[in-house]
């Protein structure tokens, strides 16, 4: 049976990415990060799974291809840095690209959408990194999920664990099979 997964942020071929995101990427460098990436994604998404990507994938020309080694039909939830591709040529490892899909009871963006356009849903999404939506009380906002690469541990996240109610999550490796804990929901 297939699933459906969300993962956002991946910034493939960002040369500085870990010097902004630190300690909540793989890897020394940004190659060593794209190849976890990579790797950790096809331990958890299988050929006929549906994995939506939540912005800001790929910022340079030499590393869109590795979109097509990664399993699963993608959809692209266009981000903010998603104007390295044309459409079209983002079209040749997406199923589709798409600004905004509402997915059983939830909003799909990649940035926040604002609490008034809720409309009783929540909003997954991505552009934060580590930095999740805090109500009034500075707690996180359980309206809103964050499935920022940092935000679900180096891997796409399952929806069924979003439906049940987890903000946060840590994949590890061990023994070739990909892990997944529940952490607390980063706040930045």
């Amino acid at each position: 049976m297939s699933r459906v997964f969300h993962i956002s942020d991946l910034h493939i071929g960002h040369k500085r990415i870990q010097e902004f995101a630190g300690n909540y990427r793989y890897g020394d460098d940004y190659l060593e990060n794209i190849k976890s990436i990579v790797y950790m994604w096809n331990l958890a998404v299988h050929k006929k799974d549906k994995v939506y990507v939540h912005g800001d994938v790929c910022f340079h020309p030499d590393f869109i291809h590795l979109l097509g080694e990664m399993n699963g039909r993608k959809v692209l939830l266009r981000g903010n840095h998603d104007t390295y591709f044309s459409t079209q040529e983002l079209l040749q490892y997406f199923d589709s690209v798409e600004a905004i899909v509402k997915y059983k009871g939830y909003w799909l963006t990649h940035a926040p959408i604002h609490p008034q356009e809720l409309r009783g849903k929540q909003n997954i999404h991505g552009h934060s990194h580590q930095n999740s939506i805090m109500n009034a009380y500075g707690e996180c906002d359980q309206r809103y999920i964050n499935v920022c690469i940092e935000n679900t541990g180096g891997a796409p996240i399952a929806h069924e664990r979003i439906r049940n109610g987890e903000r946060g999550w840590k994949h590890r490796v061990d023994k070739g099979k990909l892990l997944c804990e529940v952490r607390e929901q980063l706040k930045g």
